[in-house]
């Protein structure tokens, strides 16, 4: 059975990595303004200190090599595990997002090097997907606007060498 699951998983994250993205911002879709955490209807941010237990544990077992590639720094690499607020400016290059008043991300579409980060931002039936690579770990963040734009729905997915980490964030427009 676990074996189904990770096959399940794989392909979930393989086939919307396979597909293009187009960096021109769909009709309508705006992602400016102020956004609040749902916490009734998100997932829990990771416990990073859970993670690294099982990391170490597969370590010591041998299936685990690449410490960089720790699913422990997904916090840190993807601050929207955790933000519970999110200021967003948008416009037809690029988005800036600001998570809980501090730390700031800038976001063009199309593809870019930023950082250690490959990354490539565009839009796949008309939701807003950022796919970030470092080496093995891959992580992709899908921005799904609901409820005529009052709800953004972001499905995280992380894959490292380690832990993998899936998380679903909703925030509601204020």
């Amino acid at each position: 059975m676990p074996y189904r699951w990770s096959l399940v998983f794989g392909i979930a994250f393989l086939l919307p990595a396979c597909t293009s993205l187009d960096p021109d911002v769909p009709r309508g879709f705006d992602l400016s303004g102020d956004w609040m955490l749902d916490r009734d209807a998100s997932d829990a941010p990771p416990d990073v200190d859970a993670i690294r237990r099982r990391e170490d544990r597969d370590v010591i077992r041998g299936r685990q090599s690449d410490a960089a590639a720790s699913a422990a720094f997904a916090v840190q690499d993807f601050p929207v595990l955790t933000a519970t607020r999110l200021e967003i400016e948008q416009d037809d290059e690029s988005m800036g997002i600001r998570y809980d008043g501090t730390l700031y991300r800038d976001i063009s579409w199309g593809k870019r090097e930023r950082d250690l980060w490959r990354v490539h931002a565009g839009w796949n039936e008309g939701d807003l997907v950022i796919r970030s690579v470092r080496g093995r770990t891959k992580g992709s963040e899908t921005l799904a606007l609901e409820r005529n734009g009052m709800l953004l729905r972001v499905t995280v997915s992380i894959e490292t060498g380690g832990q993998d980490v899936r998380s679903v964030r909703v925030y509601r427009r204020r």
